[in-house]
């Protein structure tokens, strides 16, 4: 996992209004009403997503020592999606369709025949389908309310973003080049330098 591999891809964000005193057990309890859990039906497909070890993507279970290491907090967020790959299911679906206009001697299949078949052909399959799985890690600076995400997709972003806002109640605000900048001692000399070079911050208002 990036976090212990020592990669240096990160989104930076600062944890708005944070907790001004940290209590360790409070966190972990939160971490573990939003953990990942398994879908209750396995015949169903979909994105599934929560939070787990950043030492395991199967451990669910947060401890002390697994979890906070100084003042750093360290998890990862899991997202399974199970799909079944297209071909397969229309190649599937038109031989039920063949099957079922020989037993009923029609021409046509309706639309409403059609979907009951998927329907059906889909409670099949999808039990035999593995999701595919992605872990991304996180480091939360309890200190200094930074944290970092092990990922550069924004779609990976938004989704941290609002699962960290239902399971903690803090939104994340982005810290891009200007901010970092912007709070260095040479931010005089450099911001100019930046807009000389014509830097833009293409982030939306929202993010910002």
């Amino acid at each position: 996992m990036p976090l212990l591999s020592g990669a240096m891809g990160a989104r930076r964000f600062l944890v708005q209004n944070g907790p001004a005193s940290i209590r360790h057990e409070l966190l972990l309890d939160s971490l573990q009403e939003a953990a990942f859990r398994e879908p209750p039906s396995a015949a169903r497909g979909g994105e599934n997503m929560g939070w787990v070890s950043h030492g395991n993507l199967v451990v669910t279970e947060f401890t002390h020592e697994d979890t906070f290491y100084n003042q750093y907090m360290c998890f990862s967020l899991r997202v399974d999606n199970k799909r079944l790959p297209a071909k397969l299911l229309k190649g599937l679906l038109d031989l039920r369709i063949d099957a079922w206009k020989a037993e009923t001697g029609r021409e046509r299949c309706s639309s409403q025949i059609k979907t009951e078949i998927r329907e059906q052909l889909e409670l099949e399959l999808y039990p035999k389908q593995l999701p595919s799985v992605q872990v991304y890690d996180i480091c939360w600076d309890l200190s200094s309310h930074r944290l970092w995400l092990f990922s550069n997709s924004d779609r990976v972003s938004e989704k941290v973003r609002e699962l960290f806002y239902r399971t903690f109640g803090y939104f994340l605000l982005p810290v891009g080049l200007v901010e970092l900048v912007a709070g260095h001692e040479r931010a005089g000399d450099w911001l100019p330098a930046l807009d000389g070079i014509g830097h833009a911050d293409y982030r939306p208002e929202v993010s910002r």
